[in-house]
Order: structure tokens, then C-alpha cells, then sequence
């Protein structure tokens, strides 16, 4: 399916050309604009192409219809208007940030780089091309490069927040975690009430491994909004990394009073019950897992096993760990290898 955020970017680069009417010898060229304009594109394209019948050799209404093509979802299509355009006119610069755009919508990063690129060389204002650049690094999963292309946009405009916070998850992505928590510290000084920035710096922390700071966000949040879902579930989870299996087991009962049905509660509950040996109730739990559908059945079931394990049930510890093997959950061997004899 063509994505939705092209779609948005291409719109942005709409506005570079309505004013270029004058460059097309055709009566409807004005009537395809305003259809643009409102965006009606499916019928602007029957509009150009008349006027491309007249004058085949007008690289503006190239430019436009394909420009249509793009937005109604048609990339392939839209690509040959684009190159049609560039061949007839080379100074019609805003055509490579649209080619650009289409080569992204087809995944040909390559191209569409090259094309970013060679627009921001010819129009070294229009910076906001550095963000396409970066989205475009993040789908190609080079984060470092992403890195690169929002810190050319920050030198422009460098208290944009939205910029920041992208640039931070793609530290965090790379793995640059400090730097990361010092964009968001950044977003914090510019718009010091923004409660988002603390989800965003908690979950940095939490894949940094730093669980005690990533539930310190996480507490802000919740200082203020302790009705926020996401804050409170997050918590608990940083809370199971740093072994506070008690204060996990209140997250999750707090959630379970509103998430009854949640399978995915009952099974952190049993989780952390079974790592404080209250081997009892952790079976309990994750029976009321298993009965709400737990998605991992072999997982639910290895640890069951291991519960019944601890509590000498040795058949139904085995009975759990041969149908957790049968569900390929591999680390069930080394149990029944030591205990299933």
C-alpha cells in the first residue's frame, strides 16, 4: 500500500511550483493547479495531459501531473513524468525532490538519496530535505546516517522539538544512548512541560539496560498522570529488569483492575511470583494466562513446569514441559533431559 507519509511530503513540495503557471502555453494548466490545490489530483491528471497534447514539450506540466501520479499512489507511474520533466527542463529542481520522493515510495534508496541530495545542492534553503534524508536512513536501518541528516536539518532550525526527538531515538537506535538522553534533555529545556519527553527518556534508559533511571521517568509521569496506562505497564516491566519482583507484582494488579482479561497480566504476575518462590500462586496465574489465551503457550507452559518443578509435582512438571517441547520452545530440553527421565 502506497504510504501515507509520502503522501504528507509530497505536499510540502506541492507549494514549491503552483507559482510557475506562466512557464505553460495551455488554458487548463491553471484549471489542473487549483484542482491540485484542492486536492482533487485524480481529476487534475486528465487536465494536464490535454495540456501535454497540445505542448508535449512542457516540463512544468510533467512536473505537475506527475506530481499527481504520486499522490494518488501511482510512483511507478509518476516516475516517468519526472524523468520527462528533467530531461526538458534541468532547472526545474523541485522535480528531484519529488523523483525522490517516488524512488523512496518504490524502495530504491539509492536513487531516492540521489535525488535528495541533489535537490538540497540546488536549493540549499529548502532544508527541510535533510528530514527526508533521515527518513529515508531509518527505513534503510542506518541509524548513524539518520543521526547525520537530522543534525544538518537541527543546524537550521535547532530548536525544532520534533527534530530532536527523532534524532534521539535514532541514537537510541545506534545504540548512543547518552547522546540520545541529551537530545531529550535538550526538548526538556525548550518545552519543559512536555510529559511525552519523559515516556521517551524511560524507554531510552530501559533498552540502555539502566532500569532504576528508566523507572525514575517513569515516575514522573505517573507523579502527574497516575492514570497513564503505557507510564504505569512500562514501570512494572523496568521494575521485573531490576529484580523488584514485589512492586512489579502492584504494577501489574493496579492494570489488572481495569485489563481483567489481559493474559499478558496474569502471565508478569506469575513471572515474578515464581521468582520469589511463591510457587502456588505463580501456577495459579499462569493457569488464568493459558485460560485467557496467552500468545506464548510454550514459554507459559516451560514455566509452569518449572513451578510444579519446585513444588515436587514431577508429572505434571513433565506432562507441561513435553508440550511446551512439542510447541518448539527449545529451552524446555535442558528441563526434561534433568528431570523427565
Amino acid at each position: 500500500m502506497f504510504n501515507s507519509r509520502f503522501i504528507f511530503l509530497a505536499v510540502t513540495s506541492l507549494t514549491f511550483c503552483f507559482n510557475t503557471m506562466s512557464q505553460s502555453n495551455c488554458n487548463g494548466f491553471e484549471d489542473g493547479i487549483s484542482k491540485m490545490k484542492a486536492a482533487q489530483y485524480s481529476d487534475a491528471i486528465p487536465v494536464f495531459t490535454e495540456c501535454l497534447n497540445a505542448n508535449p514539450k512542457s516540463g512544468i506540466t510533467y512536473f505537475q501531473r506527475g506530481t499527481c501520479y504520486l499522490m494518488t499512489g501511482k510512483p511507478n507511474i509518476a516516475m516517468v513524468d519526472f524523468n520527462q520533466a528533467i530531461l526538458l527542463d534541468t532547472t526545474l529542481y523541485d522535480t528531484y525532490f519529488n523523483r525522490g520522493l517516488a524512488h523512496h515510495a518504490l524502495k530504491n534508496y539509492t536513487f531516492a538519496e540521489s535525488d535528495f541530495l541533489l535537490y538540497a545542492s540546488r536549493k540549499p534553503a529548502e532544508y527541510k530535505v535533510y528530514k527526508n534524508l533521515a527518513l529515508l536512513m531509518e527505513e534503510m536501518q542506518d541509524y548513524l546516517g539518520a543521526v547525520n541528516y537530522y543534525s544538518k536539518y537541527l543546524s537550521f532550525s535547532p530548536s525544532e522539538v520534533d527534530v530532536l526527538k527523532s534524532r534521539a531515538l535514532a541514537y537510541a537506535e545506534a545504540g548512543l544512548f547518552n547522546s540520545a538522553v541529551e537530545d531529550i534533555n535538550q526538548c526538556f529545556r525548550i518545552t519543559p512541560n512536555d510529559t511525552t519527553l519523559y515516556m521517551m527518556k524511560g524507554n531510552i534508559y530501559y533498552d540502555a539496560q539502566k532500569f532504576a533511571l528508566a523507572i525514575d521517568a517513569y515516575n514522573n509521569i505517573l507523579l502527574n498522570s497516575p492514570g497513564n496506562r503505557d507510564a504505569r505497564m512500562n514501570r512494572a516491566d523496568a521494575m521485573v529488569s531490576n529484580l523488584q519482583y514485589d512492586e512489579a507484582i502492584t504494577e501489574y494488579k493496579l492494570l489488572q483492575k481495569t485489563e481483567l482479561n489481559n493474559p499478558e497480566l496474569y502471565f508478569n504476575i506469575a513471572f515474578c511470583e515464581l521468582q520469589l518462590s511463591q510457587n502456588e500462586n505463580a501456577i495459579l496465574n499462569f493457569t488464568k494466562a493459558l485460560d485467557k489465551d496467552y500468545e506464548n503457550l510454550g514459554l507459559l507452559l516451560m514455566l509452569r513446569g518449572v513451578g510444579y518443578n519446585n513444588l515436587k509435582m514431577q508429572a505434571e512438571a513433565c506432562a507441561d514441559w513435553r508440550k511446551s517441547k512439542e510447541l518448539g520452545c527449545k529451552d524446555t530440553e535442558a528441563y526434561l533431559l534433568s528431570y523427565c527421565k
